[in-house]
């Protein structure tokens, strides 16, 4: 009898590159002798007995041939003899775990069969573990900030001149972002916080249709991909919060294209990509903290100058964090605002005024702030939002306004210790400093006002990212 179609037989690991499946099979009716030969011209020092069809009958080692002519039988009997049908063997779902642990057994080979007892593969030490690549999305989500000082020496036509300094924390508000890559050049982006679905046939029509971008297509087109991909992106945080919630979101998709490099960029370059992206090529107006906050994530003391801005790092006692988040209010004012034109009109207005000394009070103060914080000196921490806040109010005429007034006046009345607007004012979320003791009298008014209370969670991540396999 011949075996059938041994093609259909794998093998893989050692012998695969060094050894002919025909030497490591043999058919149920060959003798001793035949398999003596091929046991010799094997690296594996193991024949398969097969039957018809390619079913598994036994194996035969050198062991098993030694046995058995040592108890007096004959090399030109049947192999059948002196098989061993006491096999380990594997089915078509074994875990690769499970073969790990039967090769470090001291199996040489393992004969994974299917449900009928076929010979499908014979595996070795060297087996291919890892399965084929397969496709892969990535995913990332990048929190928001929370500015308590130096707001306005983080813009480029201040430190420039005048060194800058800015301290802020991040919140557990995020956008999320997630990115499918494509086997086609189309690009699909799609963002349920505007519910829109933009589309481009290729990265060259999208670069070339500069009028039609969005921020989400801006980022795109700083970072440049060299594929096709569907881009779906998401927030936890209204537009329009004064958070730095497009920042958030510039940071959030660079952090989902970074996964799929091999050179990583660090949390600095991704930053800078964001700003380049938001303020550049989108042209929205504002600072550098936003992007910087939300790479790095965690509360920072933040530097800029004409030469490199740096991050630093604020490392809190649990103590401290927790008792700021109870003594931290979020209000939304539920007032709509354009940070862009807000920011715009600022500069307007530095230009015509000088207000250098202004911002040089700010950033004083925002020092002063890091050391309250460092120490633990919260009450402290919570007049100077106050301090801040009566400065950066007078800055420009649009920074302020009738209702921005009442809803800040109407909180310290009511016995916040101090509170600044999120921001580049005239809208979006206040923050207050509000005592224990004080709290149900100032929520309770603001609500009376409209406004929107949220609790604060602090995020000490920043942007991470993470690719899963699509199934």
């Amino acid at each position: 009898m011949e075996l059938t179609d041994i093609t259909k037989i794998s093998i893989t690991g050692v012998a695969a590159s060094s050894v002919n499946i025909n030497s490591l099979i043999i058919d149920e009716n060959s003798s001793i002798l035949g398999c003596i030969d091929k046991i010799e011209n094997n690296s594996i020092q193991t024949v398969f007995v097969l039957g018809s069809n390619n079913l598994l009958k036994g194996i035969v080692t050198n062991g098993d041939i030694r046995r058995y002519l040592l108890s007096g039988g004959k090399t030109t009997n049947n192999v059948t003899m002196c098989m061993n049908t006491a096999y380990r063997s594997v089915g078509l779902d074994v875990l690769r775990e499970e073969l790990l642990k039967l090769l470090d057994l001291g199996l040489s080979a393992i004969p994974r069969i299917d449900g009928s007892g076929h010979l499908i593969e014979i595996i070795t030490k060297d087996y291919e573990l890892p399965a084929s690549e397969v496709p892969v999305l990535t995913r990332a989500r990048a929190p928001v900030r929370m500015s308590f000082g130096g707001g306005g020496s983080d813009l480029t036509y201040y430190f420039i001149n005048h060194p800058g300094a800015v301290l802020n924390a991040t919140l557990a508000l995020y956008c999320h972002t997630t990115l499918i890559p494509r086997l086609d050049p189309r690009i699909n982006i799609y963002s349920e916080d505007l519910n829109t679905h933009v589309y481009f046939e290729s990265l060259e029509a999208l670069l070339d249709s500069a009028s039609e971008k969005n921020l989400l297509a801006s980022v795109v087109s700083v970072v440049r991909p060299r594929f096709g991909f569907d881009l779906y992106v998401r927030s936890d945080f209204p537009v329009g919060s004064g958070l730095g919630g497009s920042s958030a979101v510039a940071t959030s998709v660079v952090a989902a294209f970074n996964e799929l490099r091999l050179d990583h960029w660090s949390p600095y370059e991704v930053a800078e990509i964001a700003f380049q992206s938001e303020r550049l090529c989108f042209g929205v107006s504002g600072g550098w903290q936003d992007q910087y906050a939300s790479a790095f994530g965690g509360f920072n003391l933040i530097e800029f100058g004409a030469g490199k801005n740096l991050v630093h790092a604020i490392k809190l006692d649990a103590s401290i964090i927790n008792e700021l988040q109870e003594c931290l209010i979020l209000c939304n004012s539920n007032i709509p605002h354009d940070s862009g034109e807000l920011h715009k009109k600022q500069q307007k207005a530095f230009n015509d005024q000088d207000k250098t000394s202004d911002i040089k009070q700010i950033v004083a103060l925002c020092r002063d702030m890091h050391k309250h914080l460092v120490r633990g000196e919260l009450f402290e921490f919570g007049k100077s939002l106050d301090r801040s806040w009566q400065i950066k109010r007078t800055l420009s005429d649009h920074i302020s306004n009738e209702r921005v007034e009442l809803i800040y006046d109407t909180a310290i009345k009511s016995g916040a210790v101090g509170g600044k607007l999120m921001g580049a004012g005239a809208g979006g979320f206040f923050l207050f400093y509000v005592q224990p003791q004080h709290r149900l009298n100032v929520t309770s008014a603001l609500k009376q006002l409209k406004c929107t209370i949220s609790s604060i969670n602090f995020d000490s991540d920043g942007v991470v990212a993470w690719r899963q396999k699509i199934s």
